[in-house]
C-alpha cells in the first residue's frame, strides 16, 4: 500500500467487509468489491487488494442466481487469485486466501484441489522453517483443510496422512 491513509483505511474497510461477506453478508460483498476495485484501480500493482478483489469476485459468484453468472464470476475470481500469487508468491495472506477461496469451489468444475495442495504445504513449509510463521489454531486449520483438498483430489492416503498429523 502507498502511505496514503486514505487508501490504508479504505482497505482496512474493505477487508472487515470482505470477512463480513465470507460469513454470509451479500452487501457487505457489493460494497467490498466495490471499495476493491477503487483500491485496485489506485494501486494497480498491489498483489494483496487484488488477492482481496479476486476472493470478492468468487464471493460474488456464490450469491448470483444466473448459473452462466455464477461460473463466470468465479472463474474471473481465480484467474485474479491466481495473479495475485504470481505477483507476490511469498506472501501468507494471498495464498491464505486463494486456498481457502479454492477449497470452497466444487473441484469437478474449476478443478483447484491441487492449487490448495500447493498453498497449504507452502504455508507449512515455512512454518516448519519458523514456527512463529503460524499459530496453532491456523496450523490446525491448515491441516483440516489439507486433508480435505487431497480428498477432493481423490488421494485419501495423503488425506489420512494429514489427518494423522492432526490427532496423532
Amino acid at each position: 500500500m502507498t502511505n496514503n491513509s486514505d487508501h490504508m483505511k479504505s482497505f482496512e474497510e474493505a477487508k472487515a467487509l470482505h470477512h463480513k461477506g465470507v460469513e454470509g453478508d451479500k452487501k457487505a460483498v457489493i460494497n467490498a468489491h466495490e471499495k476493491l476495485l477503487k483500491l485496485r484501480e489506485a494501486e494497480p500493482d498491489n498483489a494483496l487488494i487484488e488477492a482481496y478483489y479476486g476472493s470478492t469476485l468468487v464471493l460474488l459468484s456464490r450469491d448470483a442466481v444466473k448459473i452462466l453468472e455464477r461460473a463466470d464470476k468465479a472463474q474471473e475470481g481465480l484467474d485474479v487469485l491466481n495473479r495475485a500469487v504470481s505477483r507476490d508468491p511469498n506472501h501468507k495472506e494471498i495464498r491464505m486466501i486463494r486456498a481457502n477461496v479454492c477449497l470452497r469451489l466444487p473441484d469437478s468444475y474449476f478443478h483447484c484441489a491441487n492449487t490448495v495442495i500447493e498453498d497449504f504445504i507452502f504455508l507449512l513449509d515455512r512454518y516448519q522453517v519458523n514456527a512463529d510463521y503460524l499459530t496453532q489454531n491456523q496450523v490446525r486449520e491448515i491441516l483440516q483443510n489439507l486433508s480435505a483438498a487431497y480428498h477432493n483430489a481423490g488421494k485419501p492416503d495423503e488425506a489420512n496422512a494429514v489427518l494423522q498429523r492432526l490427532y496423532p
